[in-house]
């Protein structure tokens, strides 16, 4: 089925909100860096308040905030006036959104806020409104039209204000000098989050589940121990426990295939010797590629020249590494 018109509207919707976009430019100028210095400066926590499409886009800005360095929180203005001013401290920075200026629940709160002792940045579209005046300074963020056909459904004005505060929190990061290990400890659940903070010890099979067998047990009880704990390894001791080896399902293999009895063979006939160790607080994802490279399929976990424990390549694999 074709309809052009569809992909028109599309393409002009897509058009109008990247000149609203190159427009922004020209407001990033004293006004802005005075709001990222008030941020820096700032003791307190960055509040972002606004009602409608201006506090869904405020939920946004706080949420890339908090997350890239700068404590912040979404306040419905209208929760504000019902309880949640309770929230904000005197050391604290508002930053009260609304692209007409003039939205009565916010205005109100304004003075309030003030009152409290807390500063507030007023962001609209109109340098003569009412936020404008009430706040002790002012962002103006302008677009020359709404994307919507009735020009009045804020499109290009909420994009415009959500790209204002990606810029923001960028700016805000290359200040602070964010760096990647910064970002990790507030996503420790993601992917970079967990390269930039597991350690081998983090992850390692440690205590009970650790498999192990004596030099002197026979081939039967290392393949009941490799079974039951269900890792494909085991370590190979000695009677005062320390390591002399290890024997992997592949070192079984193996065995199985060069030797006339292997039934018969102790765990010290067919054990490994050689095995890589890692530092209890090497990060795990550089354990993940040690075993690429050397391709093995598990470490084994020093500390204090005592071993701790094994971590082991499907581990890493599972956890996203």
């Amino acid at each position: 089925m074709k309809d052009p018109e569809i992909l028109r509207d599309a393409y002009q919707v897509i058009d109008d909100e990247v000149q609203a976009l190159n427009d922004l430019k020209q407001y990033l100028k004293e006004d802005f860096i005075e709001v990222v210095n008030k941020i820096l400066h700032c003791k307190g926590r960055v509040i972002l308040t606004g009602i409608g499409k201006s506090g869904h886009i405020c939920k946004k800005i706080s949420a890339t905030l908090s997350s890239t360095g700068t404590s912040s929180f979404f306040m419905h203005a209208t929760e504000a006036f019902h309880g949640d001013l309770g929230m904000i401290r005197s050391d604290d920075l508002v930053i009260a959104v609304s692209y007409s200026g003039e939205t009565d629940e916010l205005i109100k709160t304004i003075p309030i806020i003030k009152g409290i002792g807390a500063e507030v940045i007023g962001v609209s579209g109109n340098a003569a409104s009412s936020l404008a005046k009430l706040a002790n300074s002012h962002q103006l963020i302008k677009v020359e039209k709404e994307a919507c056909p009735l020009d009045l459904a804020p499109t290009s004005s909420a994009t415009a204000t959500l790209v204002w505060g990606d810029a923001l929190a960028v700016a805000l990061m290359k200040k602070r000098n964010f760096q990647p290990e910064d970002f990790a400890r507030s996503h420790p659940g993601g992917t970079l989050g967990k390269r930039l903070i597991l350690t081998a010890k983090d992850v390692m099979i440690s205590g009970d589940e650790l498999p192990k067998n004596l030099y002197s047990d026979v081939a039967k009880d290392v393949i009941r121990e490799i079974s039951q704990k269900g890792i494909g390894v085991t370590l190979i001791e000695n009677e005062s426990g320390t390591v002399l080896g290890l024997i992997t399902d592949g070192d079984v293999r193996r065995a199985i295939e060069s030797s006339e009895d292997f039934l018969a063979l102790k765990a010290i006939d067919f054990m490994t010797k050689k095995f890589s160790l890692v530092p209890s607080d090497q990060l795990a994802s550089d354990c993940l590629e040690a075993m690429a490279e050397k391709k093995i399929g598990c470490l084994i976990v020093m500390e204090a020249d005592e071993v701790k424990g094994i971590v082991n390549q499907k581990d890493l694999v599972k956890l996203g590494l």
